[in-house]
């Protein structure tokens, strides 16, 4: 096996790194920079969407925290029936709708 002379190596290097001799698609330039700009927008949407559900699902949890202690008060007891949840289901089903309408909305 014969090593390779270092002109031989030179002179590769130096047609492989040649600057083209015919000019660039900008076209596909184009096209490659506004699929990155449209990847980027979409990180950020979903970054957007993913904040919000969680902010929306912990208030949904709290408030139902919150109903489930008041059903179990035993001032409004009463109304909550004796599972306890009987005051509070109706009122989730409201609180869900209006969460519901909002995101429908806002899209």
């Amino acid at each position: 096996m014969t090593a390779p002379n270092h002109t031989d190596i030179d002179a590769m290097l130096t047609a492989m790194l040649a600057p083209s001799a015919h000019p660039g698609d900008r076209a596909f330039t184009v096209q490659v920079e506004r699929a990155i700009d449209a990847q980027a927008a979409y990180a950020r949407a979903r970054a957007r969407f993913w904040r919000s559900f969680g902010f929306e699902a912990l208030a949904v949890g709290a408030l139902l925290a919150a109903l489930w202690l008041l059903s179990s008060a035993p001032l409004p007891a009463p109304l909550s029936g004796a599972t306890h949840w009987g005051l509070a289901s109706p009122l989730l089903l409201i609180l869900l709708l209006w969460f519901g309408v909002q995101r429908w909305r806002s899209a």
